[in-house]
């Protein structure tokens, strides 16, 4: 086969060297390596990649908490009004109903 001087270089065979296949291999490996930070970093940039789901139970207790932080204190006068009775010495305490209520949320809560 006869190779025509006119034709383009990439299509003559030349020898190379070592060194020069060494580095044509080291720029195939750099490209590579290169092409897959890009995949990598495009991936990561993407914020349609990372899925996150809240389950309901959280949803229902995100909901619990921003109606309970809306809700007014009421018992701020409740308490000014026993601290009041307290300081009058006008505050009696039923230890019948304390026992009554303590028995009762012992029996509720399924510790005993």
């Amino acid at each position: 086969m006869k190779i025509n001087p006119n034709s383009s270089p990439s299509i003559q065979n030349k020898p190379t060297t070592s060194a020069e296949t060494a580095a044509a291999a080291a720029t195939k490996r750099t490209e590579k390596s290169s092409e897959s930070a890009k995949a990598a970093a495009a991936k990561q940039a993407d914020p349609g990649a990372a899925k996150t789901e809240i389950s309901a139970k959280a949803r229902e207790f995100a909901q619990a908490k921003a109606v309970a932080g809306q809700a007014p204190d009421v018992r701020e006068q409740k308490i000014a009004d026993i601290k009041a009775r307290i300081a009058a010495g006008k505050y009696e305490v039923n230890a019948q109903a304390i026992a009554d209520r303590m028995v009762d949320e012992h029996l509720t809560s399924g510790i005993g």
